[in-house]
């Protein structure tokens, strides 16, 4: 053909068969098409093409054939049935040297190893070439025709430049797959975060929106797709400042906020605040920007974290309780000391001067010092009595002996029990009961003493001729007796602790009162072993009444009471 009629025909297979492998996404459809495509520009009888094998350096026949090849059965099974390693045939050597061959007769040409199963009569001349990828040769194509051509410049040169052509379509399709495949891993990836994941276009559409974002926001995929985004999941109170740092980016390509893990509040479909954890970036595609934005919701955390404050501040407070405990434990022993050593140093001290046989002593004297030594081994038997009835207490339980008791008698019994202090301090005694008062069902011993620890204290803090008043008085069914002084009084902050065990108050502790902080909590004890409490009220610097109350028992009960019984507290 003529140079310029053959330079027109070369263009026309260049444009053909880079446009068929162009348009299909399927490379051996588009093979399939270009070979047929080529054959027909180059008007040869028979086109196929070789692939490497996978894993391995050998060529076989990939089975896509253009023209008549069933008129050439021996070309056709030798090609089938080989394996072409590189250098070997003009297939091989087109492999191993990225360049076009030639064989000008393949009957006589000794390096075309096919001939040696048989060549069909009419066949002649070969030609092949490679395709070049980034990876190497991707395929070899070859072409046979009837005629005995002599090698063609111009066509080696158009195949070399086809060959190199399609490699590029190739590599920019194995591109295209790649980015498509990773695409799809990284959706795949997405979808089955825990984080919710949301992607808004530049104007703060919603355009990605995975599965963990449906659950957090209570909003479908399909709802929330084509919605302003900052309008659905975001607090009013963050939208200006995010859209102002949007805005910024958008114009200067800087962001405050781009890059950062945030701790922000978010909003479900239904309007609620959940806190969370956000983190947002920007990608550029095309000519435009999409911002993204993982969203992890971090309630549990929050709590756990509260929960560790919370444990943390109990840790803090169980600390300062013990430190607490540590010095009311000395406060407690430098009392007891005290309380034991100050009786004791009388009784020893009376007894050392008795037992001198120092005969020259009045008998008044004497005596007196009698008396002391009695008044001091009570307050002991007192002391130790009350310790172990804290101990008894201590351990959750008070033993009860049950039976009828009249309250004039209690209250006597109690009067004359602390009568030794109420006649040191001079305080008189006003006793107001109301008329026909029913019996309690009480452990009378206990109550006495209660009764006496509430009179004692009375005593003790009231200045000396200070009166006490004692009041007992019925309700429906209950029965209330209240012990009421002129002393000091005690502070509202102290009230909570008055009845704490080994518990003195300060008013206590400067003026040097006796006691180690036992009776009150005692007759708290005692009041709520029977059913009842006991309260306090107080006018710092006028006195405190402590009131004891005890439910009455029911109609018939004291007749039904056959014999005494042990009620246990635990």
């Amino acid at each position: 053909m003529p140079d310029r009629e053959q330079e027109t025909t070369l263009l026309a297979l260049l444009d053909g068969v880079t446009a068929a492998l162009s348009a299909g996404d399927d490379l051996p459809t588009a093979a399939r098409a270009a070979l047929r495509a080529m054959r027909k520009a180059t008007g040869w009888t028979l086109g196929h093409i070789w692939l490497p094998e996978e894993g391995g350096g050998h060529f076989v026949s990939s089975g896509a054939w253009t023209g008549p090849i069933k008129d050439f059965p021996l070309l056709y099974q030798a090609t089938t049935r080989t394996r072409l390693a590189p250098g070997t045939d003009i297939v091989g050597r087109a492999a191993a040297t990225g360049q076009p061959v030639w064989s000008r007769d393949i009957t006589r040409d000794p390096s075309f190893v096919r001939a040696r199963q048989g060549i069909d009569a009419g066949m002649r001349t070969a030609f092949a070439f490679p395709v070049m990828t980034a990876d190497g040769v991707a395929s070899v194509w070859e072409f046979f025709c009837r005629q005995e051509i002599e090698p063609d410049e111009t066509l080696l040169q158009a195949v070399t430049s086809l060959g190199r052509q399609m490699g590029r379509v190739i590599d920019r399709h194995r591109a295209r797959q790649e980015v498509e495949a990773a695409r799809i891993r990284l959706e795949q990836i997405i979808e089955t975060l825990v984080e919710a994941f949301v992607s808004v276009d530049a104007d703060g559409r919603v355009i990605g929106w995975n599965a963990a974002a449906e659950h957090m926001f209570g909003v479908t995929r399909g709802q929330a797709l084509g919605m302003i985004m900052h309008e659905t999941i975001m607090p009013v109170r963050y939208r200006e400042a995010y859209l102002a740092d949007r805005a910024h980016f958008l114009a200067t390509g800087r962001s405050r906020l781009m890059g950062q893990r945030l701790e922000l509040g978010a909003l479900r479909s239904d309007g609620s605040e959940f806190p969370a954890e956000m983190v947002f970036w920007a990608t550029r595609q095309a000519d435009t920007w999409i911002f993204n934005a993982f969203v992890h919701d971090i309630t549990d955390r929050r709590r756990a974290e509260q929960a560790l404050r919370a444990a943390y501040a109990q840790e803090q407070a169980t600390v300062a309780r013990l430190q607490e405990l540590d010095r009311a434990k000395d406060a407690f022993l430098d009392t007891v000391g005290h309380e034991l050593r100050t009786p004791l140093v009388s009784i020893l001290g009376y007894l050392e001067i008795l037992t001198l046989g120092n005969d020259d002593l009045p008998a008044g004297q004497r005596l007196r010092m009698l008396r002391t030594m009695t008044g001091s081994a009570l307050r002991l038997q007192k002391l130790l009595e009350d310790l172990i009835a804290i101990s008894t207490t201590a351990g959750g339980q008070l033993s009860l002996t049950l039976a009828p008791t009249g309250v004039q008698e209690i209250l006597d019994e109690a009067l004359r029990a602390v009568s030794t202090e109420i006649r040191s301090g001079d305080h008189p005694i006003r006793l107001r009961m109301q008329t026909g008062l029913p019996p309690l069902r009480a452990d009378r011993a206990l109550l006495v003493r209660a009764i006496s620890a509430l009179l004692s204290n009375a005593a003790k803090f009231s200045p000396a001729g200070g009166s006490i008043t004692v009041r007992a008085a019925r309700s429906p069914d209950a029965l209330a007796l209240a012990v009421s002084d002129t002393g000091v009084g005690i502070e509202a902050e102290e009230l909570p602790h008055i009845f704490e065990r080994f518990y003195r108050a300060p008013a206590a502790r400067a003026a040097a009162v006796q006691g180690i902080g036992l009776g009150l909590t005692l007759a708290k004890a005692i009041a709520e072993a029977h059913g009842g409490s006991i309260t306090a009220t107080s006018v710092p610097g006028k006195g405190s009444t402590f009131t004891l109350t005890l439910p009455l028992p029911a109609a018939g009960s004291l007749a039904e009471a056959g014999a005494d019984r042990p009620v246990m507290l635990r």
